[in-house]
């Protein structure tokens, strides 16, 4: 692990509860800096500080303000560093949170367009990516997609989350921490030349414009290749934002972003035969393109303004408020592969593509506000933190789209015969509100025992309208539903934690009814897990083991047959996850993690009990960092991913169950000055595995898609 510096460096975190005798405040910077800093935040629970090396000892923002003290807390939280996202060449947070237990990338293949994941075996991409603290949520096509560059950290909750923020999925969130301003000076200017061609300009700049008010800029111009000859994408990103000291117990920061994304079709669906299974006239590798390149264009713009306000009293009391309103404009017109045939009347030589015109015209707007009161007490052997409060969430969009006939592509040749088009237009908008009453306490008994609590009331209220050639949907669909979080840990004076919790959690189904015509009701969620922490004295190394089991009930199922669902049916998803982020006094740092995971239907109607799709049972991961002592300021980095068969559809089709594969990744930093040079590669082998395949079983029209290839990219930085 490198041993670059702290030229960003923030103060230290204000933890209050179970991190004081962890010694943090021995890893802060010179006083004045640590009082500036601790005066501009006002806020114990957002460690804001550039963490050297990839052991972060407390998460940011994903616990709403409780200490987050990563051995202590009852919960299992991962923090992904900077240090980290650069070693390991990640481009994407699919690409950052890939060696994280529990969680599973891709789980749809490579697509430049989403962030696809799941954690402990439920999909989470559509409703549990925040930022901040707060949710950006997917409706129709229109995802967020996050800048590596303009986030401080990543985090991954994994458990239940719905005490804490209302509406989730079961498995987890994952959140990203915003680079904020500082009161001290510093920057980078960072250069990157990608394998696949073009290159990428990134500049971050923090500084006092005065005694009480801070700034930072973060910028991003990137312009390059993909795995796909046809496709190049670009990107622009602006993050402007400012803190102001008001007074030594009022703090306000406010921020801005705008990403502009010219990122054209990079899904792409080959055929079963020619990559999951032979097919006498050709290969259909990972690098093939059968879409249409003439018809090839996805623009999204995201753009949100925001504030963070702490107003801390002489009481033990903090107010702390935050708002924010973001956009997201999708624009689609592309053509893709859907199916296959085969021109010669032998049914596995695949040598055509079936288009389909796919246009999409779509505009997501969300506001977020939080309101709250944070108390901090002492009294006798008791210290604690209570947090209450309301929280707001409005999502509103508009999306007219558009299925039709695109012609036949030469899948050998790439001669597509048009056709004349056809397209099937639907119109539709939806208003979602969320509002929240919460309230979560977090007590350390004894400097040991450790009581977190937590209780939510959630009011959703759902209005929905589509129009298309086969008539007309109006729904409106209201639901409450009250969460709760019980966890305890008891920490051992060696180092050792041992903990466990419980919580009751809900999520909103799909919209629509079921096949008796009634409104589907809130998916419901129960979690139980247990767990123990070693923290070797005086080291901020972490060793973890984490068992659960999350029953699901109320999932929303197909009626094969018909165009109908049913919530009969039930996922139990139970495991064990295993991590390591140890650094050995040599100089040899490593990052390891294995999960078990059996996630399976209870007694569906339609699936049985068979297995979750597109999770695996075995996944592992290893990542090992090394700083050569004999030259100074070089660092080597290898690691690899397991990710083990699994069944790519929930009816478990033997035809479309997927190989195991290992991925290895490597990359090699030198520091000198205040110069870094980073060459780091994914993938090297440029492994060629499926993560996704459906259709009709023994049918020879099915299509797949990959998983990501190699990716390789040489990084320059100056920092300041």
């Amino acid at each position: 692990m490198s041993t670059r510096s702290k030229v960003l460096a923030a103060g230290p975190l204000m933890i209050s509860v179970g991190l004081a005798a962890q010694g943090v405040q021995a890893q802060s910077e010179p006083d004045e800096i640590v009082l500036d800093t601790i005066t501009v935040e006002g806020d114990d629970t957002r460690p804001l500080e550039s963490v050297e090396g990839y052991a972060a000892e407390a998460a940011g923002t994903a616990l709403r303000g409780l200490p987050g003290d990563l051995r202590t807390t009852p919960r299992s939280v991962t923090v992904i560093t900077t240090e980290q996202v650069e070693d390991q060449g990640a481009q994407s947070l699919e690409d950052a949170i890939s060696y994280t237990p529990g969680v599973t990338v891709q789980t749809y293949g490579q697509d430049g367009r989403y962030d696809q994941f799941a954690i402990r075996g439920f999909e989470a991409n559509t409703s549990s990516n925040y930022r901040d603290g707060m949710p950006l949520r997917t409706y129709g096509w229109g995802a967020w997609r996050t800048e590596l560059f303009g986030a401080e950290r990543i985090e991954v909750l994994r458990g239940t989350t719905s005490d804490l923020y209302g509406a989730n999925q079961p498995g987890g969130i994952v959140n990203s921490v915003t680079k904020r301003p500082r009161f001290t000076f510093g920057g980078e200017v960072r250069g990157t030349l990608f394998g696949y061609g073009g290159g990428e300009v990134a500049v971050d700049v923090t500084g006092p414009a005065s005694d009480r008010l801070a700034y930072r800029f973060v910028g991003v111009y990137n312009n390059s290749g993909t795995i796909f000859d046809e496709v190049d994408q670009s990107r622009i990103y602006l993050a402007p934002s400012f803190t102001w000291k008001a007074t030594d117990r009022t703090n306000l920061t406010v921020f801005a972003q705008y990403q502009k994304d010219d990122v054209p079709d990079s899904y792409v669906i080959v055929p079963e035969y020619g990559s999951l299974r032979p097919d006498p006239v050709a290969h259909y590798g990972n690098d093939f393109y059968p879409n249409n390149p003439d018809r090839n264009t996805i623009e999204t713009t995201q753009k949100y303004v925001g504030y963070e306000l702490d107003h801390e009293f002489d009481n033990g009391l903090t107010f702390r408020s935050r708002a924010r309103f973001a956009r997201n404009d999708w624009f689609n017109e592309t053509a893709y592969t859907s199916f296959f045939l085969s021109s010669s009347g032998v049914p596995d030589a695949i040598d055509t593509g079936v288009l389909t015109n796919f246009d999409v015209d779509q505009r997501t707007d969300e506001t977020s506000l939080d309101n709250a009161l944070m108390y901090k007490f002492q009294t006798g052997n008791i210290e604690g933190t209570i947090i209450g409060g309301i929280d707001y969430y409005k999502a509103d969009y508009d999306n007219t789209y558009s299925f039709g006939p695109g012609g036949f592509v030469d899948l050998l040749n790439g001669t597509i015969t048009p056709v004349p088009p056809a397209p099937a237009v639907t119109a539709e908008s939806q208003d979602i509100t969320q509002t929240g009453l919460y309230v979560n306490g977090y007590a350390t008994i004894n400097n040991n025992w450790v009581v977190n609590l937590g209780v939510r009331q959630d009011w959703v209220s759902r209005d929905f309208q589509q129009t298309s050639a086969t008539g007309t949907l109006d729904q409106d669909n209201d639901q409450d539903y009250t969460s709760a979080n019980v966890g305890v840990s008891y920490n051992f004076n060696n180092g050792v934690t041992v903990y466990g919790n419980a919580s009751r959690s809900f999520d909103l189904p799909p919209l629509g009814a079921d096949i008796n015509g009634n409104p589907l009701d809130v998916e419901r969620a129960k979690s139980y897990e247990v767990g123990t922490r070693f923290q070797p004295l005086g080291t901020n190394s972490l060793v973890s083991l984490a068992l659960f089991q999350i029953d699901k009930t109320n999932t929303t199922q197909p009626v094969l047959g018909t165009p109908f669902v049913q919530q009969t049916g039930a996922v139990r998803s139970r495991g064990g996850e295993l991590s390591a982020n140890y650094n050995f006094a040599n100089g040899l740092s490593v990052l390891a993690a294995y999960t078990y995971l059996d996630a399976k239907f209870r007694d569906d109607a339609t699936f049985g009990d068979n297995r979750v799709a597109r999770v695996p049972e075995h996944s592992a991961s290893i990542w090992l960092s090394y700083a050569v002592p004999q030259v100074e300021g070089l660092t080597l980095g290898a690691g690899a991913r397991y990710i083990g068969s699994r069944f790519s559809d929930e009816a478990n089709t033997a035809e479309f169950e997927l190989d195991s594969v290992t991925l290895v990744d490597a990359s090699i930093s030198y520091e000198w000055d205040n110069w870094q040079a980073i060459l780091a590669g994914r993938n090297l082998g440029d492994e060629e595995y499926l993560t996704y395949c459906f259709g009709t079983p023994g049918a020879f029209s099915n299509g797949c898609s990959y998983g990501a290839g190699r990716s390789i990219e040489a990084s320059l930085t100056r920092r300041f």
